[in-house]
Formats: C-alpha cells, structure tokens, sequence
C-alpha cells in the first residue's frame, strides 16, 4: 500500500491507462504517475493481451501501489476500444489518459485539475524526447493549438494527443456511443468537447513523448514501408470515415453541420480526379474554420486537393 498521504479534500482523480507489450518503458510512466504531486489517484490498467513482461510489471507495481487497478483483456481490442474500456470502468469525475512509454511531469494532474475550470477537455503541452528518456528542444504535435468552440478545425488535422488531456465524465458519455468506430479516441473525444464549448488548450509542458521504433505515431520505418498512394489513400479513407461519424452524431451546430456534409460530399470527389479544383476554391474560402492548424496552409490545400489519379500520373512527385 502508498504510505504517502493524500491532502485534505483532494478530488479523487482518474487515470486510464491501456498497454501491450510495454514492457521497455513502462517502468518510467508507472513511476511518473504514482510520484504526481496530487496524490488522490486511481490507476486503471487495461492490458491488451500482452505477450512480454507487461503483466509482471504491472502486477509486481499494484502489490505496493493499491492506488492500481488492473484489468487483462481475454481477447485483444486494439487501442481504441481498450481506451474505451480504460475509460469505462474508472470512477471518478476527471479522468486523465496515459499512454505506457510516456513520464509525466510531477505535477502534471495538479495543474491540469486546477486550470480546467468548466471545460470537458483540457490538454498540456508536451515536449519529445529520445528513447532514452533526453529530452529534445520540439514539442509534439508540432502544429497551432485551439481551444473553444472549434469543431471543424479538428476535422482535417489534430492538435490534442490523449496521454495530455484531462477530460470531464460528461465528456466521455457524450462522445461514448461513437467512440469505437473512431480511428483515433483523442481526436473524436476533442471535437465532442469543442462542439460544445468546452475544450481548452493548457499553456504548460507537462509530459514527455518518447520517439522510438514501436511508438504507433512515430514509427517512421512502418511509415517508409508503404508506397506514397497507399498513404495517400489510408489517410483520406481516415478523413471519409472521421466525416461521416461527426456527421452522423448530430453534435454540430446547424452551420457546422452544413459546411462538413460540402466538405464531405467535395472530398469524396478525389478518387476520381487528378486535383480536386472544387475542394481548393471551398478550402480556400472557409479556412477559418477547417485550416486553423494548417501552419502553411497552401502548402496543406495542395496536399489535400491531390486526387487518386496524381499518384499514378506523377508517381516520384
């Protein structure tokens, strides 16, 4: 059991934390978390049917930690529906989310919890470091941030990483029932709490995100595997399926709703063109709504704009 104690009134807060053979790093985030300056915590681990050393680790950190909690999954989920699960079975009212190869800094939840006021969703700044655990002079994402009643600006790029944000229970039953057909958590749990409002950007750097060869973001030799094409095409198969999820929510207000179903309706256009004339001239005139984290962002319209038959006709381009 913790022998430190908790302060008088401390909120009780949640973390959901999912891992799959994890254990390189694992060490260091158990220990980041469990040394936060806010003591009140449930940890909730869902393992995803871990094959190394994972489940020793965890069960060897819950013997001297009652603060955790650990769940294994008897079938494997894949990192959307296990969040989901995480989620689920927490109990308290704030809930924050923890990747497994991540350190937090020591007052991470402290600050969080101070500066969420009543918003759904607050998240930090972070700042990359190497698979050693050095830390690199670049935050991550490396793009603009926002905050507020943004949703569509969340549509084409992300700027809110889930092992940052602090969310509110509320958020989390609201953005619940499409949670699973969503290709990322983090992103469709932002755009819920921007369609309402309620999402903030915190000021502070408050957690390291370690770059190495298995990180699911990251990986930039899973990335060199593939052909420009088949990018193109996962990623625009991404957008069309985020799309039709907001769409089908009924979350966005009447103006909102509006301008995503044109946005849809041109996108799906480009796998039958060279470039999408049509989708440029509509980003161009609603770039405050879908290119606020877009730092150069005709260089971001020509990408996008890029139909199928561009990669066939220009293969090396």
């Amino acid at each position: 059991m913790d022998k430190r104690q908790e302060k008088v009134g401390e909120e009780r807060i949640s973390i959901a934390m999912c891992t799959y053979n994890g254990e390189k790093y694992l060490r260091d985030q158990l220990d980041s978390i469990l040394n936060q300056t806010h003591r009140n915590l449930e940890l909730i681990i869902v393992d995803d049917c871990s094959s190394d050393n994972t489940l020793a680790i965890l069960d060897e950190y819950s013997k001297s930690d009652d603060r955790i909690r650990i769940v294994k999954n008897s079938e494997n989920l894949g990192f959307v529906k296990n969040f989901e699960k995480a989620i689920a079975a927490c109990s308290g009212d704030l809930i924050a989310l923890a990747d497994q190869d991540d350190v937090w800094i020591e007052h991470k939840i402290e600050s969080l919890v101070r500066d969420i006021g009543d918003n759904w969703l607050i998240y930090s700044r972070v700042q990359l470091m190497d698979m050693n655990g050095a830390p690199i002079d670049r935050e991550f994402p490396g793009c603009s941030r926002v905050e507020g009643s943004c949703p569509l600006s969340l549509i084409l790029k992300n700027c809110v990483t889930g092992h940052a944000c602090l969310i509110r229970r509320e958020l989390f039953e609201l953005a619940r029932p499409s949670l699973a057909k969503m290709p990322y958590h983090d992103q469709w749990l932002a755009i819920v709490a921007a369609s309402q409002g309620k999402l903030k950007a915190g000021q502070e750097v408050l957690s390291y995100y370690r770059i190495h060869d298995d990180n699911a973001v990251m990986d930039a030799k899973r990335k060199g595997k593939s052909s420009k094409i088949q990018r193109a095409s996962k990623k625009h198969e991404h957008v069309m399926a985020l799309i039709k999820v907001v769409i089908e929510s009924g979350l966005l207000a009447g103006a909102d709703q509006l301008l995503l179903e044109e946005l849809n309706s041109l996108l799906s256009a480009n796998t039958r063109v060279v470039f999408n004339v049509k989708l440029r001239a509509f980003l161009r005139q609603n770039r405050e709504y879908f290119l606020r984290l877009a730092d150069d962002q005709e260089k971001f319209i020509r990408k996008l704009c890029r139909g199928r038959r561009y990669f066939y006709l220009m293969p090396f381009s």
